[in-house]
Formats: structure tokens, C-alpha cells, sequence
């Protein structure tokens, strides 16, 4: 295994001229992208002994030539996409900083930590880069990804699109969340060519022109994008045969409405746990796809699921525990590995708290979270139970609960008109107010999203809260 991680990062390919990297309308070369991991991994052998390094750029290139710098010098490499803060950067605690900026030569930095040494061996030679988890169940995991789970996932056939030759990606992740790992290296591993993509907030108008000047065959999007996308600027992906959705639940809605605007997209629902990697199952959405959920499809080759029987859950639904070689090593914390995943045949296991059901035809369709619960007035009400309630109604798009200490809203996503339709609002307000009372009703045209392009419910509640104050005015 060793061996092959060697071939990829040493490879004579990063001595090619030919492009590997496309950004800000610059096209870099694999030699170009290698003599820039040759100086990051000059400048860490220059700074003594290291296990994590900790990297920070301003682009996407930085970022990726970084990494495979890192790598090639023997080190742990932890992505800052600038979301990191003192809580994360505690859990792995680095023993450098690489600062990388195109053109210039790295800076390297070294950490200095209050709280005393750490033992040589506190985190295993195979574990080779941390994957962020969102934090949207908690507080954000420092996830171990090792050199066989990245190896796993750059051989997973499940993975491939058809395409001639190597591939051409679209790449729209960030460096710390673990779409990254499918959007670049995956890509690059391939021998393909990866095409950084502008940010939805930035200038989602250069993506038609980009797509055809490369010939851009998939993109990754999370699914709030996607269904951002369909709706307000569809002619922006019109030109990628294939779409994957991830990160969140994709709709059975934006399916359909993809359809109503003339996009003839292949569309791939993919579903995984950060502590997998990058995705454990797929689903292509058929194009004659008519039930009311997308499901997330069956075990990517080399995964295996569990289902388990749940106190409290109804008959049809189960939890869902992965195994393979695509579930990483288990969390960092403190500086050290110090929860392991537990092994079964040789595998690392993880448990999702994802509740799901199988359909007739064998696919496992997502049925809510162990964990959805929340109490409203000190009752406990199932957050997922309503959002798939509501979801499921006339002229829904989506449907998300968010809390926060003044009010626990269901933010609705509606069709054209329903938002300023006194009776759809009427209706929306009936079924939620089945669940409770004290849960208020706030219809949205979009979901904002954060730069990993996962709904950002901090954004929904201000604004929440910003149209309450208003209305009192």
C-alpha cells in the first residue's frame, strides 16, 4: 500500500507539461504543481522534525500543491480553508504552518502549544490527512483519513462516470471537507484534469463558458446548491452530463424541477459520512424517477452496511453502520489519535445515526437521524419527521428546522407564488403546528450556504429574527 501511495505522489507525471490544474483563468501544469510541492516539502525539511502540518493558501492550487508537499516529506496534512479556529486547531494542535501563495516561495511557521509535549507516536505513520466534519450534529470532528482510505476511494469503480479518456472535473469543495478528496485528488489520481469553479456567490456565470472551453464532464454541488441552481440559474450547469449531489439530502423536488427547466443532466445522489472518507453509496436518479423520496442507493464496491434495529423507531426503519476500506481511522483530538473506530473483518465500522428504509427495488432511502429529536417548550418533537412532512406537501421545495436559544423555526422553500399565497401559507402552518405549537413558519425563496456549500442555518435565524423585529416596527 506504501508502495502505491509512493507511485502517486512521486509519480513522473508531476513532471509533465501538460495541464492538470485550471484557476482564475490561469491553466498550471503537473510540473508545475510538482516544483511547487518541492518547495513546501523543502521548506518543512528545513524546519526539523514534524508530524502535522498545518496549510494555509489563498488559492485552491496553494492548497493541493501543499498537500502533496506534505505527504512527500512524511507528514500529516491539516487544509485551513480559513474556518478554522482555535477548537479546531486544538484537536490537531500542528507542529507547523505552511503559508503557500502561488509564484512566491512557502513560509513556514512554527506552532508553539501551552499545554506540553506530545508522545512520537501520537498519531499513526498511516494516517495522512484530517477531513472537518460540518458540526451541523455537534461540534466540528477532526476526522483520521489514512493513505489506504484515499487509495480505496481513488479505485472505487462505483465512482466513474463514463467519459472518453481521462476525466475533466469541475471542482467546486473546499480543501477541509471531505468533497475535496473526490473533486481533486480523485480527479488527478485518474490522470484527469480539475477546473476550479467560482463560488455560486461569486460568478456562477462563468461556469457555462468554463465547461466548454475544458469540457468539464461531472461536478460535485451539496444539494442546497444544487436546488439554488435549478432554480434561479439552471443554464449554468446545462452544459455537465453528470451532477453529483451530496453533503445533504437531495430532493425529490429539485429533480423534478430540473427536469421542468430543460436540463437533461444525469443526476447521481451520493451519500456518506465525513468519517467515510467521501461516500459509501450511490443512486442514479432514473429519468422516469416518480416517488416522493430520492434514495441514497446501495454500498459503493468495497463498502458493507449493517442495518440495526432501533428502540423507539418504527418497524420499517433501521440505523445504518458502514464498514470498509473507505471508513477512516477514527477522530483526532488533542494532538493525538484518541478514538478509534472499531474493526470488524479487518475493516474499520462506522456507526451514521442515520435512520433508513429499503425500497422495493433494494436502494436504502434516508428516513431521519437518531438524533433528530429536539424539545420545543420542554416537548421532544422530531425535527426530520416534520421536514419530510412538510417537504412532501404542494409547491414545498424543502423543508429545514433550525433552533437557537430564542425560537425553533421550519424554513420552508416554496415554488413560484406559494410564498405570497395567504392559503399555501395556511396549510404550511397547519401541518407544522401538529408537531408543536411554539414552532414558528418562515418561507424562504433560497437556503444561503456557506463556503462548503451546506445550508447556513446561523444565516437563516438572524434572518429570522431581522423579519421579526421588523414586523414589530
Amino acid at each position: 500500500m506504501k508502495d502505491a501511495w509512493d507511485d502517486l505522489i512521486r509519480a513522473e507525471r508531476w513532471r509533465s507539461r501538460d495541464t492538470v490544474w485550471v484557476e482564475n483563468d490561469s491553466e498550471y501544469s503537473w510540473a508545475q504543481v510538482g516544483e511547487l510541492a518541492a518547495a513546501v516539502e523543502q521548506a518543512i525539511s528545513e524546519h526539523g522534525a514534524a508530524r502535522v502540518v498545518r496549510i494555509r493558501s489563498g488559492t485552491k492550487l496553494g492548497s493541493f500543491a501543499a498537500q502533496l508537499g506534505v505527504w512527500r516529506a512524511g507528514c500529516l496534512a491539516v487544509t485551513d480553508d480559513g474556518d478554522l479556529g482555535p477548537d479546531e486547531l486544538g484537536r490537531v494542535r500542528p507542529d507547523l504552518t505552511v503559508t503557500v501563495r502561488v509564484g512566491s516561495p512557502p513560509a513556514v511557521e512554527r506552532e508553539q502549544w501551552s499545554s506540553g509535549g506530545l508522545p512520537d507516536d501520537r498519531i499513526p505513520e498511516e494516517v495522512v490527512a484530517v477531513s472537518f466534519t460540518s458540526g451541523s450534529t455537534g461540534s466540528r470532528k477532526a476526522v483520521a483519513v489514512t493513505r489506504g482510505n484515499l487509495l480505496a476511494l481513488f479505485a472505487c469503480r462505483g465512482l466513474d462516470v463514463p467519459v472518453n479518456g481521462a476525466p475533466t472535473a469541475g471542482s467546486f469543495a473546499t480543501p477541509a471537507y471531505d468533497g475535496w478528496w473526490f473533486d481533486t485528488w480523485r480527479t488527478v489520481a485518474t490522470g484527469g484534469k480539475v477546473v476550479c469553479l467560482p463560488h455560486v456567490n461569486e460568478d456562477v456565470f462563468a461556469w457555462p463558458e468554463l465547461t466548454k472551453r475544458y469540457g468539464i464532464d461531472r461536478v460535485l454541488l451539496p444539494a442546497a446548491v444544487v436546488a439554488t441552481l435549478v432554480d434561479a440559474v439552471p443554464e449554468c450547469v446545462a452544459g455537465i452530463p453528470w451532477v453529483f449531489s451530496g453533503g445533504e439530502q437531495f430532493r425529490a423536488a429539485t429533480f423534478r424541477q430540473a427536469r421542468d427547466a430543460g436540463l437533461v443532466n444525469r443526476f447521481v445522489n451520493l451519500y456518506g459520512p465525513a468519517e467515510a472518507t467521501f461516500a459509501t453509496h450511490r443512486y442514479d436518479v432514473p429519468e422516469e424517477f416518480a416517488a416522493a423520496a430520492i434514495p441514497i442507493g446501495t454500498p459503493l464496491d468495497g463498502c458493507r452496511q449493517t442495518l440495526d434495529e432501533t428502540e423507539g423507531h418504527s418497524d420499517d426503519t433501521r440505523h445504518l453502520v458502514v464498514t470498509g476500506p473507505l471508513v477512516c481511522a477514527g477522530y483526532i483530538d488533542d494532538g493525538v489519535l484518541a478514538h478509534r473506530f472499531p474493526v470488524q473483518d479487518g475493516y474499520a465500522s462506522y456507526r451514521t445515526g442515520d435512520m433508513v428504509r429499503v425500497d422495493g427495488d433494494g436502494n436504502l432511502v434516508f428516513a431521519g437521524r437518531l438524533d433528530s429529536e429536539i424539545k420545543v417548550n420542554g416537548m421532544r418533537v422530531d425535527a426530520a419527521a416534520l421536514e419530510h412532512r412538510v417537504a412532501d406537501m404542494p409547491d414545498v421545495l424543502d423543508c429545514r428546522v433550525a433552533q437557537d436559544e430564542h425560537s425553533t423555526v421550519a424554513f420552508v422553500r416554496t415554488g413560484a407564488g406559494a410564498s405570497t399565497d395567504p392559503a399555501a401559507r395556511s396549510r404550511f402552518e397547519s401541518v407544522v403546528r401538529t408537531f408543536s405549537p411554539a414552532i414558528r413558519l418562515h418561507l424562504v425563496d433560497t437556503f444561503p450556504t456557506k463556503t462548503g456549500g451546506k445550508i447556513d442555518f446561523s444565516s437563516l435565524m438572524d434572518q429570522h429574527h431581522m423579519t421579526e423585529k421588523v414586523g414589530k416596527k
